[in-house]
């Protein structure tokens, strides 16, 4: 009886995978809409600003939300992959240097919080017997001691 090697992968039980990922999809769905919105009100607003000159206002806050959210779009979906599929140089930072990023995370753990002296400097700030005596105080927990 033989197995493809893709059905003897260890399977990633999340019991929380469904809420995540409609989470993530409505989030996605707001955020496009929101988008949409800006730029509903902009096409209205550039085009009713000869009746009323007060919507240049208007015109001008929606061209503003609308391509700050494309350059949000754009920063956000750059460091994961390629935008619209297009070969655009510095996109897609993420996976093309994950090695040396988890590299460097781990160097950075291991200089900042398992050396030896962080970790002294961390235990000495910490007052040992006064959190035992602490703990001690509470009559329940000394008699469950006895």
């Amino acid at each position: 009886m033989s197995q493809s090697a893709s059905s003897l992968a260890p399977v990633r039980f999340d019991a929380d995978a469904d809420a995540k990922l409609s989470a993530l999809r409505r989030t996605k769905f707001v955020a496009a809409a929101a988008l949409a919105l800006c730029v509903l009100v902009f096409a209205l607003a550039k085009s009713s600003e000869h009746i009323y000159p007060w919507l240049g206002f208007v015109a001008a806050f929606a061209e503003a939300a609308t391509i700050g959210g494309l350059a949000d779009w754009y920063a956000v979906v750059a460091l994961f992959r390629r935008p619209l599929g297009l070969p655009i140089p510095h996109t897609a930072i993420i996976p093309e240097n994950q090695h040396r990023i988890a590299d460097n995370l781990g160097r950075f753990i291991e200089v900042n919080f398992l050396a030896p002296e962080p970790v002294r400097e961390k235990l000495a700030e910490v007052d040992f017997s006064a959190l035992v005596a602490d703990w001690l105080a509470d009559a329940e927990r000394a008699a469950g001691l006895s």
